[in-house]
């Protein structure tokens, strides 16, 4: 029996990115990578899909704003603050119970850590400590809005079923800010291990800095295994308002399955 995969989708593999922070206010030089709505799976067996999909298993964009009852954490311009996840989160093969959230738009999964200013592309990072998922690394200032997270027993997002953590991004502008305009976005972590993506707004105002334009999307484990790492996007304005990517080892869609042949 021979074993195939069909793809629909391929995943860039690289070995590495930049040693060190490119630091504040410098653009990243990278390659910059699109997308496809469907990725992966990476070495451990993540994959991603996104809303655009139809093939029954693409998340559900469907917007929970925590404003109003979630924690403010108050983050200075390229702070990060410790936060209990309030239940135990599995990402690749390990539980945690801890997140370091960064104004940057990353969360290390991990008590301590720092979510640069400077976003690294493409990744992995190989030289990064701690497992992160970087739902929208860019720099990110504080002239505006806060970071929020609520744990919520019964998750408000339909795509989860039990408990959830959810950090939001509200209103926060690119730096130097306060510029044209700001991101909303959010991280919605479920106890099943899944990790769901929504952006609600990504338009500052500005081409080179909308949609992605200059950030990195995705997922990676620490430096143990340079292959667990599932990169969405990488400085392209392949992101838009309304979208959702869910990052999961759940079923795999068609488009990725693999298939015996006799």
């Amino acid at each position: 029996m021979k074993s195939a995969f069909v793809m629909c989708s391929v995943l860039l593999m690289v070995t590495a990115a930049f040693a060190a922070d490119p630091g504040k206010g410098v653009e990243n030089s990278g390659t910059a990578v699109g997308v496809e709505a469907i990725g992966g799976p990476d070495g451990y067996g993540y994959q991603y899909i996104d809303s655009t999909e139809n093939t029954g298993l693409e998340p559900t964009y469907s917007w929970v704003d925590i404003t109003g009852t979630g924690t403010g954490l108050g983050l200075d311009d390229d702070g990060e603050t410790n936060i209990p996840i309030g239940f135990s989160f599995p990402f690749y093969g390990v539980d945690y119970s801890n997140a370091q959230v960064g104004n940057n738009g990353g969360v290390l999964l991990s008590a301590t850590g720092d979510v640069w200013a400077g976003n690294l592309c493409p990744m992995p990072y190989t030289g990064h400590e701690h497992p992160a998922f970087w739902v929208f690394w860019d720099d990110m200032d504080t002239e505006s809005g806060d970071v929020y997270y609520e744990t919520q027993g019964s998750c408000s997002h339909p795509d989860c079923a039990g408990a959830c953590l959810i950090v939001e991004w509200y209103d926060r502008p690119h730096y130097p800010g306060p510029g044209a305009s700001t991101a909303t976005f959010e991280a919605i972590f479920c106890d099943t291990g899944d990790i769901i993506a929504q952006y609600q707004d990504l338009d500052f105002g500005d081409p080179t800095l909308d949609y992605g334009a200059s950030a990195t999307v995705g997922i990676e484990d620490d430096t143990a295994d340079v292959t667990y790492f599932l990169q969405y996007s990488c400085d392209t304005a392949d992101l838009a308002d309304g979208l959702a990517v869910k990052y999961t080892t759940g079923p795999v869609p068609v488009d990725l399955q693999r298939i015996d042949i006799e």
